[in-house]
């Protein structure tokens, strides 16, 4: 009589592991709040790293102990089985990862039904756009109205969070897209080679990706909005190909970023001096005026641009619903267009992207080098912006030719305007530059 097959127990924890983590993203994570769901999966996911490195740890200790003295009790097998152990969490683990990544999407619309609205689309799409893998995230209530394509703030940023939590109002007019950049956020891998994060590069994913959506939505020309460092390639692109654009929006609008950042620099430092704060008043005047160049200028300029924040932005949000729910990193966390890989990316965009980027920005002049578009513009200020002051905004705007312009002062907000004042912002892209610019 053949003995029965014996499972070994950390075999059967692993294949207990691996059903559970596939009935939880396959099954039970769409019955469960976004915040339920945030929180069950970092303790699980905080465990397993937890386990996976102790494990790892002993394994190493007793084997090393194994090795040295022979006489002790410990032999190569227990050590084998720890080691089997430690590959077990660790295939957990990678289990976990992938079914975070492989559950990733973008809810559909509903409609008054509660079933998925007719005509609507929302979709995460991956897009080849100068020979890597990008992302896009498409939403809108009728796949018929203009399409209209949004560009983060960074370099390094991405605020599609802040977009699908504070402008889903402009679903119901445009198709709204979300372009996830190379380098930041679920595009960070398009990071690699680093040789190729130029300015000159971005610019020429959005034409392609400009180009794929007329072709996608068979529309000859769409909207353009750029929010802070999203202007700089935004404006690039409309210099490049007027023809591809009904209008360009800026919102935070950049024109020079030395100035703007030395203008930060003398604002902080004047405040910091008038109130006593000696110490941050050393920390300023060693690291110096901007620009920072090195192995990482994000320090200096992330020391400079938070405390300008603190100091001049955060006590003038009038929006309490921004106050608390506007932070772009928890909003990350929260939002289900990220697996978890796609959380760690996130963040190494804030660095590296940033890192690589924004030294490449300190000799533009829009004033002199894109004085002159051949589109509608529409820009965008927040009257209590300090990280944007609008002395250069409206400097550029003096001196722009274009067949139609209008600049806008949102009274009651900063550099995030367009979700401070949300409502102001839907207003003027559907009353106005969608009234203005859309052929009917």
């Amino acid at each position: 009589m053949k003995s029965p097959i014996r499972i070994s127990p950390p075999v059967t924890i692993g294949l207990i592991a691996i059903c559970l983590v596939t009935a939880f993203f396959s099954v039970l994570r769409g019955f469960l709040a976004p915040e339920t769901r945030l929180l069950l999966e970092a303790i699980v996911l905080i465990t397993l790293l937890i386990i996976a490195l102790l494990a790892s740890l002993i394994a190493l200790i007793n084997g090393i102990r194994v090795l040295i003295f022979k006489s002790l009790r410990l032999n190569r097998q227990q050590v084998g089985g720890q080691m089997i152990f430690v590959v077990l969490i660790l295939f957990i683990l990678t289990a976990f990862l992938l079914g975070s990544q492989w559950s990733a999407h973008t809810p559909p619309i509903i409609g008054v039904d509660g079933k998925p609205l007719s005509g609507s689309i929302a979709v995460l799409e991956k897009v080849k756009l100068g020979g890597t893998d990008q992302w896009v995230i498409i939403r809108g209530h009728d796949i018929h109205k203009p399409v209209l394509l949004f560009l983060s703030g960074g370099p390094g940023g991405s605020e599609a969070g802040r977009v699908l939590r504070f402008n889903s109002e402009l679903e119901k007019h445009f198709v709204v897209v979300i372009w996830e950049q190379r380098g930041c956020g679920k595009s960070y891998p398009a990071y690699y080679p680093p040789a190729s994060l130029t300015v000159d590069q971005y610019v020429s994913d959005l034409i392609e990706l400009t180009d794929w959506l007329r072709q996608r939505f068979e529309e000859e020309k769409i909207y353009l909005v750029g929010h802070s460092w999203g202007t700089i390639i935004g404006v690039r692109a409309v210099q490049a190909r007027p023809d591809l654009f009904h209008a360009y929006v800026g919102t935070a609008q950049m024109v020079n970023l030395r100035q703007t950042d030395q203008m930060i620099y003398d604002i902080v430092l004047s405040h910091a001096q008038k109130i006593g704060d000696s110490a941050f008043v050393n920390t300023l005047q060693k690291q110096g005026r901007p620009p920072y160049f090195g192995k990482s200028p994000i320090q200096p300029y992330a020391t400079l641009f938070g405390r300008e924040y603190a100091w001049f932005e955060v006590p003038r949000i009038r929006s309490e619903d921004y106050r608390q729910n506007g932070d772009a990193i928890l909003l990350m966390l929260k939002q289900p267009e990220y697996g978890w890989l796609d959380r760690v990316y996130y963040l190494l965009g804030l660095m590296n992207t940033f890192n690589r980027v924004y030294p490449q920005l300190q000799e533009m002049d829009f004033r002199v080098d894109a004085a002159r578009l051949k589109v509608p513009v529409y820009l965008i200020q927040g009257r209590h912006d300090m990280n944007n002051p609008s002395p250069l905004p409206e400097e550029y705007f003096e001196a722009l030719q274009a067949p139609l312009k209008q600049m806008f002062h949102f009274e009651e907000s900063g550099h995030g305007m367009i979700w401070q004042e949300a409502d102001l912002f839907h207003d003027l892209m559907v009353n106005t530059v969608l009234a203005e610019t859309y052929p009917r």
